[in-house]
């Protein structure tokens, strides 16, 4: 059978867009004399439709969406991901999760999802109820097991400790299966696609059935889909994998001989860099933005979220600001500016000390007595922000803000001054990591001038300050991060192995702290297990660290 795959990128609601995306594809790939055309889950409403789910006329319009696509449909077969409703159960919400199976101007078979995650990003549980059935569908002399996502993520032959008690692609291969086909939109975090290639090379293998696995690819605000559909034929080789961070087209014929796959995913800083320029393009398109803004400090952050915002829109489309004050050192604006002329982006240098200096002078009979402290380092983060925000709105910017996940962690960021922005695009890379992305950016050449990554990094709102004044040095934090934040563990866990709990307990402590400023920050581009905002969610007002 040949199958075409389209790997495609949606717009959650965009109903009639993602409907002449499946039009268009499946026309192309009806004239390329493929069998059966496959998009991804939830392609029609785009993934994850969240609340809109909860609205009536959102169903409808999804469904009705839906029929008319069905109908242009001859003997090639389509799949895609829709919401559909069954409402004869008096539980529950009757609301489904489905993959469609269209052909002769109908849609002839319908399989939702069995296995409905609430874990992480996943909240489904909230709009979905599970498939009242696990079937199978014959189709031109195969047997299709169509499944959702989930349901091929529950293999007993893979995982140890499996997170549901049936499994639903088993239940199809038992039924008569003879061609497996899960249509997904499973976000990703690097080591995510290794994964899944092992998972789906095994389930092959054992139940030597050729396998079609097709994943959305694009970023939806926060989430990041990398695409990589994947064929695997009834040996668990890998025959064909589809292009990563962007659309693909592809046709694999179940019949014929392909050469092995073996590459399935690049280095750290190559999978990381290709996401978020791709997650900080498509959050600007979607939103209605061709051009980004920053703030350029001087420091490594900035110069990497600039670097990105260059490969996301061009750059005759991004713009940057110097903001120096009188603790701004001389060789942060020359390398700013060495930076700029590397990128070949235009700047404005716009001084903060006279502005500074009024509102000190008006608070002054207010704070009088009182020692400079953190006060004082705030209102200039929050004089920048003023600025920033004033070119964004007047000049229709995106403003992309530059603080790293280890900053947002310990609350080394100031609310309402470096923390404004309409996306967080490296918010979910440790300050080790992004040392690690700037290196590989100058493999060939510098770009990032080699005096950004080797100096000290400073927030320079006072004199001589230095990070890791106020932090343990990053390597040990982002350890001590990455224990509790993507591993789940807790202080006395952690400190068996960074051995100096006094430092674990300031860290997680801070962590805890500063859940307040987060949830006021812009959203974060999700590229590791746990990113913060909607797949981590801690209480402000808790108890168990004070």
């Amino acid at each position: 059978m040949k199958i075409a795959i389209f790997q495609a990128n949606p717009i959650i609601g965009d109903l009639q867009g993602n409907k002449e995306k499946i039009v268009k594809g499946y026309k192309k790939a009806r004239e390329d004399g493929a069998d059966l055309v496959v998009f991804p889950e939830l392609f029609l409403p785009g993934y994850p439709p969240l609340d809109l789910v909860e609205k009536k006329e959102f169903r409808s319009a999804v469904l009705e969406y839906a029929y008319n696509i069905a109908s242009i449909t001859n003997s090639t077969g389509l799949i895609f991901g829709s919401i559909t409703e069954d409402y004869q159960e008096v539980v529950g919400t009757g609301v489904y999760n489905s993959a469609l199976l269209c052909y002769d101007g109908k849609i002839q078979f319908v399989q939702s999802k069995s296995l409905i995650p609430n874990y992480d990003v996943f909240d489904e549980v909230r709009y979905f109820e599970p498939a009242k059935k696990i079937q199978v569908h014959p189709f031109k002399k195969e047997i299709l097991g169509i499944s959702v996502c989930e349901d091929i993520w529950n293999d007993a032959d893979y995982w140890k400790k499996r997170r549901y008690e049936i499994d639903p692609v088993q239940r199809q291969v038992d039924l008569g299966a003879s061609l497996l086909i899960n249509i997904s939109a499973s976000p990703y975090a690097y080591g995510k696609r290794k994964q899944k290639y092992d998972m789906l090379n095994l389930l092959t293998k054992n139940d030597r059935i050729p396998l079609v696995y097709v994943c959305c690819v694009g970023a939806q605000t926060d989430l990041i889909f990398d695409g990589a559909s994947m064929c695997f034929d009834s040996n668990g080789r890998l025959c064909m994998i589809g292009k990563t961070y962007e659309e693909d087209y592809f046709i694999y014929d179940t019949s014929a001989n392909y050469e092995e796959v073996t590459h399935i995913e690049s280095s750290f800083e190559k999978e990381i860099l290709d996401a978020l320029i791709m997650g900080l393009r498509d959050y600007g398109k979607k939103t209605g933005f061709n051009k980004a803004l920053v703030g350029l400090s001087g420091g490594i952050d900035s110069a990497l979220v600039t670097y990105i915002a260059v490969q996301s829109f061009g750059k005759e489309n991004v713009h940057v600001v110097l903001m120096p004050s009188q603790f701004s050192s001389r060789s942060s604006i020359d390398d700013s500016l060495k930076l700029i002329e590397n990128l070949g982006i235009s700047h404005n240098i716009i001084s903060i000390q006279p502005v500074y200096e009024k509102i000190l002078e008006m608070l002054n009979v207010l704070f009088e007595g009182k020692p400079h402290d953190v006060t004082e380092e705030n209102i200039q983060a929050r004089i920048r922000g003023i600025y920033l925000m004033a070119i964004a709105n007047k000049f229709g910017y995106l403003l992309c803000s530059t603080g790293n996940k280890s900053e947002l962690a310990v609350g080394y960021s100031t609310l309402y001054g470096d923390m404004c922005g309409a996306i967080e695009v490296i918010g979910d890379v440790y300050k080790t990591q992004v040392y690690k992305l700037a290196k590989f950016i100058n493999r060939y050449e510098e770009i990032i001038p080699e005096k950004i990554i080797t100096k000290a990094p400073s927030a320079e709102l006072r004199p001589n300050q230095k990070d890791q004044d106020t932090l343990p040095p990053y390597e040990i934090l982002d350890r001590i991060l990455q224990l509790y934040l993507e591993e789940q563990n807790e202080i006395s866990e952690i400190n068996e192995e960074i051995n100096d709990y006094d430092t674990v307990y300031k860290v997680l402590r801070m962590v805890d702290l500063n859940e307040f400023k987060r949830k006021q920050a812009p959203p974060v581009l999700r590229v590791s297990t746990k990113a913060f905002g909607y797949g981590r969610r801690y209480p402000i007002v808790q108890g168990w660290r004070k």
